[in-house]
């Protein structure tokens, strides 16, 4: 027969080492996202028009040896507690195909994350591709800086699903 001691001191052992060694999913900005190219912009940075606030665009290669190009164009109405978002992959390479990862989180003045968008794209040699993005948050008003971040992921389609998962299930409402 096996004594209850062990077993307890052994399930205890194993969830020290696990908070140890797990890296938690902060939702605070960048630390969760590897391999990221990142700009930030300030929100004090964006011009006023109108009800909305248009904000510095993004443009980044997503592999630095190609002419592969994400661009992101952001508009902000506090009011609302809308942003609208512009996505463009461009990919000028006529023999390259890849996966593309964009991630942008929008940060309040304490670090934390408000809200975050991420796409995970497949970009065909010599295309183009572009969406339109509309995300709301009650607490949008409280955005500081907005991070972009970009990159090749090399690991297929649905590389940094799991972290995007994390983070939302972990911000604020």
């Amino acid at each position: 027969m096996v004594s209850a001691r062990p077993v307890r001191a052994a399930g205890l052992l194993i969830a020290l080492l696990c908070l140890l060694f797990i890296h938690p999913v902060t939702a605070e900005g960048r630390a969760d996202w590897q391999d990221y190219a990142w700009q930030q912009f300030d929100i004090a940075s964006c011009d006023r028009r109108g009800a909305e606030l248009a904000c510095p665009p993004y443009h980044q290669r997503w592999d630095w040896k190609r002419n592969q190009w994400v661009d992101m164009t952001i508009a902000i109405d506090l009011a609302t507690g809308r942003l609208r978002l512009t996505q463009q992959l461009t990919n000028h390479d006529r023999y390259d195909d890849d996966n593309v990862c964009v991630t942008m989180l929008v940060i309040d003045a304490d670090g934390h994350t408000v809200m975050a968008h991420h796409q995970n794209w497949h970009s065909l040699p010599g295309t183009l591709v572009q969406r339109d993005f509309a995300l709301r948050s009650s607490r949008l008003a409280a955005t500081d800086t907005v991070h972009i971040g970009s990159k090749q992921c090399r690991q297929g389609p649905h590389q940094d699903d799991a972290v995007y998962a994390a983070v939302r299930a972990a911000i604020r409402p």
